[in-house]
């Protein structure tokens, strides 16, 4: 069992998590046109894939985190929400999606490259929302499965680079200081 079984049953109970949730959300619905399907990596609990859902075809969430997938499924169950969840890795996923979208996951994962390369084979428009580059203060319960200590904007242009990148602070997560979120909104021309 990983830290974010455990965390699985209380984590909606925090106001800045949902807080920020809605930021992205409200970042990203303008975007969306309807018909898409779309897959949310470290989908959580759903804060923003279930919130998402009503604006879309489909959500499928993925999450390593069995708890989180069981939170997930039970809300999009009780909403009656298109929307349904499994215990997958990003890595792991080899069908297409019209929209990724990911808040809150990239800087547990290692190879930002792969990610990059993996995601341009499954679609063509990426929502990722992370902490800008900070100082390992972020998480007061220690950095054991943290991989990055945010992103500056350089930092994912070079993560990113064979994508077209939108970039902006969306906002800001208040704790013994602030830290800001950025979205990127990553384009693909599969005709490029």
């Amino acid at each position: 069992m990983n830290r974010f079984d455990l965390d699985a049953l209380t984590w909606d109970d925090l106001p800045r998590r949902v807080n920020l949730a809605k930021a992205v959300v409200k970042n990203i619905l303008p975007h969306l046109k309807g018909d898409e399907r779309v897959l949310e990596f470290g989908c959580g609990t759903g804060l923003i894939g279930l919130n998402i859902a009503p604006f879309v075809k489909e959500v499928i969430g993925i999450d390593i985190s069995e708890k989180m997938v069981e939170k997930f499924n039970e809300k999009a169950k009780r909403f009656h929400l298109n929307a349904k969840a499994y215990k997958k890795d990003i890595f792991e996923i080899d069908e297409k999606f019209d929209i990724v979208i990911s808040s809150m996951t990239i800087h547990h994962i290692k190879n930002i490259k792969a990610l990059s390369k993996k995601l341009k084979e499954i679609t063509n428009k990426v929502f990722i929302a992370d902490l800008d580059k900070e100082d390992g203060s972020f998480h007061t319960r220690g950095n054991d499965d943290v991989c990055h200590f945010g992103f500056s904007k350089e930092e994912l242009k070079e993560y990113f680079d064979d994508w077209k990148m939108e970039y902006k602070i969306i906002h800001k997560v208040k704790k013994h200081k602030d830290f800001d979120v950025f979205l990127i909104i990553l384009t693909n021309n599969p005709a490029t």
